[in-house]
């Protein structure tokens, strides 16, 4: 008997220690609740990430055929394009052969020349041979359909130039660049020491400069 009232007494401690825990904890959570905004959903396992824009670039991992054109005169390589879709420039890219010690300057410009951003990495962030990014800070919004530039300063020359890539349009969808013709040569370069806005176009050349692009929507559609 003495036995059984001992096994009895332990259960109930033991029954009495969990309603204790479960008040303790309702009581814990109560209290949280109360320092808690509103609308804060306590179910952790049900929060959900909003979905991230993807960026796009036109060129990816492609790489020139001619890497280092013998050409050592300062020069603005570049290329003009146009999206689908209204959305940000957050970097110009370029593939480089050869590295230049003074680094690199970047140049976003619209149709008419205007400069509307720049940006500047010294050499050694990114290796060579492969693709230099440069950040813009803040990122430029573009609107869709509307023809830009997007430009480097070679101060060293030593470009990449692949001849009458651009003889036929490029399209990556979102990002386009147009078919170089007469009246609207793309690629483009200018001839100057610190360069400037590129023009002139040569045999349809691909100086291999490119965009990273943030559409505002997330499904871009055919312009």
């Amino acid at each position: 008997m003495q036995l059984f009232q001992r096994h009895n007494y332990r259960k109930l401690k033991r029954i009495i220690g969990i309603v204790l825990l479960a008040v303790f904890l309702h009581v814990g959570i109560s209290l949280i609740s109360g320092f808690l905004p509103a609308n804060t959903n306590m179910n952790l396992a049900s929060a959900q990430l909003a979905p991230q824009t993807q960026t796009y670039t036109i060129f990816c991992q492609r790489t020139p055929i001619n890497s280092i054109e013998q050409d050592s005169s300062p020069v603005e390589v570049g290329v003009k394009f146009f999206a689908d879709v209204d959305g940000e420039i957050n970097a110009i890219r370029f593939y480089r052969g050869i590295a230049i010690d003074s680094g690199y300057i970047v140049h976003l410009w619209n149709a008419n020349g205007e400069l509307l951003r720049q940006g500047m990495a010294v050499e050694g962030q990114q290796p060579t041979p492969g693709w230099q990014t440069v950040q813009l800070y803040p990122p430029v919004p573009i609107q869709a359909g509307q023809t830009y530039v997007a430009s480097y300063y070679a101060s060293q020359g030593q470009y990449a130039q692949d001849m009458e890539y651009f003889k036929t349009a490029v399209n990556i969808s979102p990002l386009h660049i147009p078919a170089d013709s007469i009246e609207n040569p793309n690629g483009v370069y200018f001839y100057a020491k610190g360069g400037g806005f590129p023009t002139q176009g040569h045999h349809g050349s691909n100086y291999w400069v490119d965009v990273v692009f943030k559409p505002n929507t997330s499904k871009p559609t055919s312009y």
